[in-house]
């Protein structure tokens, strides 16, 4: 094998970070691949210091706990305005500021603690169960959920909170620290080719010994069989998010999961149990699934066509049906082993 063959074959690291999977795929020499692995270990973990809710002193923390203007890092003030565009494009249904929410419905502390208190009753059960839905009064946490409840001030990095926000930046925080640290090993450490998935956000460049990167996208229904399908780019971006993988019953044995309708600051209702965006950015890719899992199947498609989005979006919803709104010409190409019930071209 050539140093070019050996080039082409990527070398793989895993670690845990963010409370998920970190996978890393090199197209690089193993001395260069390794010493790559180590400082993306190191940026996410020094993300996840800054952006948990769970961690004390985090600067996530210390904004919320601030009054007045308060100067934060130059990856704050990055993500904070990635997120300020993001409530914009996604009407208000992208929002930072339903910390207080979360907590409400349970997600007080880190998730694997949550499922340690959990009831243990199977997934899908929990996921159909009916009942009463729990209430929470919108007025309790002061803010309007279609606009940003922070000010930044241009040029200084300095923000200032509403009284009463409180953030919660995790929706977009693992795909911005994949998109950023992919483009940082391209640009400065030359990497030619390679692979960051952060439990399910991903970001892929250049070309591997195939001539694209395959992706398993696994069914939510976690018992069924042959619903699996997989994504396959050459280079760009893929993101996972749905209701199935965070989720638990709360004290009062409702189930209930973490993605937060800010119209109703309580656990989306929603039919779609799971969504992947193909496109170029994995935190806009991020962005958008989240966004049409708490929509749900009708709202989602209208909000789609009313932006014109360009992206491939698939979602399973809660009575297995498929649905496909992207580009049908390349669908059996780029989607292998799906067959979408619904398919819905993009708007020229």
């Amino acid at each position: 094998m050539n140093s070019t063959e050996q080039a082409l074959r990527p070398l793989q690291f895993c670690f845990y970070a963010m409370n998920t999977k970190v996978e890393v795929q090199l197209s690089a020499g193993r001395e260069q691949a390794e010493h790559a692995a180590s400082l993306v270990k190191n940026w996410f973990e020094t993300q996840e210091q800054r952006f948990s809710r769970f961690v004390a002193d985090s600067e996530l923390n210390r904004l919320n706990q601030s009054e007045g203007w308060i100067p934060v890092s130059a990856a704050m003030d990055e993500v904070l305005s990635l997120a300020y565009g993001y409530i914009g494009q996604t009407e208000g249904i992208f929002q930072p500021g339903i910390s207080q929410a979360l907590r409400s419905a349970g997600y007080d502390i880190s998730f694997e603690k949550v499922q340690q208190r959990a009831s243990q009753q199977p997934l899908l059960a929990r996921l159909f169960r009916t009942g009463e839905t729990k209430h929470v009064n919108r007025s309790e946490y002061g803010y309007d959920y279609s606009r940003p409840n922070w000010i930044q001030r241009e040029g200084s990095r300095m923000v200032h909170l509403d009284p009463g926000a409180e953030l919660d930046l995790s929706g977009i925080v693992k795909g911005w620290a994949v998109e950023r640290i992919a483009d940082w090993l391209q640009r400065t450490l030359k990497i030619t080719a390679g692979m960051i998935n952060a439990g399910g956000q991903v970001q892929a460049w250049g070309m591997t010994e195939h001539q694209y990167w395959t992706l398993e996208v696994n069914s939510p229904f976690s018992q069924e069989q042959g619903m699996n399908g997989a994504v396959r780019l050459q280079r760009g971006a893929v993101a996972t998010s749905g209701i199935t993988g965070r989720q638990w019953q709360d004290e009062h044995g409702h189930t209930t999961h973490h993605l937060i309708d800010p119209r109703t600051m309580e656990p989306a209702d929603t039919d779609i149990l799971q969504c992947t965006v193909v496109g170029q950015h994995a935190s806009q890719c991020e962005i958008l699934a989240k966004t049409v899992c708490i929509l749900g199947s009708a709202e989602a498609v209208n909000w789609l066509n009313r932006h014109y989005d360009r992206h491939d979006v698939l979602w399973t919803t809660r009575d297995g049906n498929i649905y496909f709104r992207g580009n049908t010409s390349i669908l059996a190409e780029r989607w292998p082993g799906f067959d979408p019930d619904h398919r819905f071209s993009l708007i020229e």
